[in-house]
């Protein structure tokens, strides 16, 4: 048995059961003529989303005001299904970015200006989120739009990647670094007045998602091309802020995992901080 909380429209409720447990429900008419404190009768309700706690309703309630409610539903289902079916836990704001992602690559190829992300290959060294990004994008393309591309394949992995949850036997040593890094990073953006918020959520989860591959293959070859060096120091000149904070990010890095200094990383980094300044 479900009650009303609040009607979000007339086929759309807020509701909570009998241990005060809350969940969105969808159905057609489920709330026409009704109010907060009614009860919903179950054999009309078509959809249910379980909402975990305060975060879980912020989302939900916070993307019904930008995205449409199939792109929305269409997003947890597939995040559901795929989590579930690879024993994958997320974090929950997953489901804010990858809904947010989805609306806006839906809109780029309809207006005819999507643009190819050129994001690395990570097919085998995220074997099970590539596999997932698969499985979601068929998902996607059969119930909100065929001419999604194979682009966003990796794009949609790198989501997963971002917001990959902490289980009990999820202990690698690797894991606990990349971990601890990336909450020293995000100190360091916090005393510089940077948070991550539905504004800048773009940028921030791309810098996380580019510390994350960095950290996790640091060990990797990169090369030190003259350009590189280059447009680094044309940088430095030309933002200034943003170069200083890149630079003290990087060496907590560098500092963590004992690596030596690569110019080409450092630029990439005061790169993505050049875009949430």
């Amino acid at each position: 048995m479900y009650r009303i909380l609040q009607a979000l429209n007339n086929n759309v409720a807020l509701v909570k059961d009998e241990k005060d447990q809350q969940f969105v429900i969808m159905g057609l008419g489920i709330t026409f003529q009704k109010k907060k404190g009614d009860i919903i009768v179950e054999s009309k309700i078509e959809k249910t989303f379980s909402l975990k706690n305060s975060e879980s309703k912020e989302n939900f309630l916070m993307l019904l005001r930008d995205v449409p409610l199939d792109f929305i539903t269409t997003t947890y289902d597939v995040i559901t299904h795929v989590s579930s079916k690879y024993s994958y836990p997320v974090q929950e704001y997953v489901y804010v970015t990858l809904t947010d992602h989805i609306y806006c690559a839906y809109q780029a190829v309809l207006e005819n200006c999507y643009q190819e992300s050129r994001l690395p290959n990570i097919s085998e060294e995220y074997t099970t989120e590539y596999n997932m990004a698969i499985e979601a994008l068929e998902m996607f393309r059969k119930q909100l739009l065929l001419e999604l591309p194979d682009d966003e394949i990796s794009r949609i992995a790198f989501h997963f990647i971002n917001a990959k949850g902490v289980t009990s036997s999820d202990k690698s040593l690797k894991d606990e670094a990349t971990r601890g890094i990336l909450d020293s990073v995000k100190s360091e953006l916090e005393k510089n007045g940077i948070k991550r918020t539905k504004e800048n959520s773009n940028f921030y989860d791309r810098l996380m998602i580019h510390l994350t591959y960095f950290v996790q293959y640091y060990d990797r070859n990169t090369e030190e091309t003259p350009f590189i060096i280059d447009m680094s120091l044309q940088m430095e000149k030309a933002y200034p802020e943003a170069y200083a904070l890149g630079n003290r990010i990087y060496h907590i890095i560098v500092s963590e995992l004992g690596l030596e200094e690569k110019i080409s990383e450092k630029f990439y980094i005061v790169l993505h901080i050049q875009r949430l300044l």
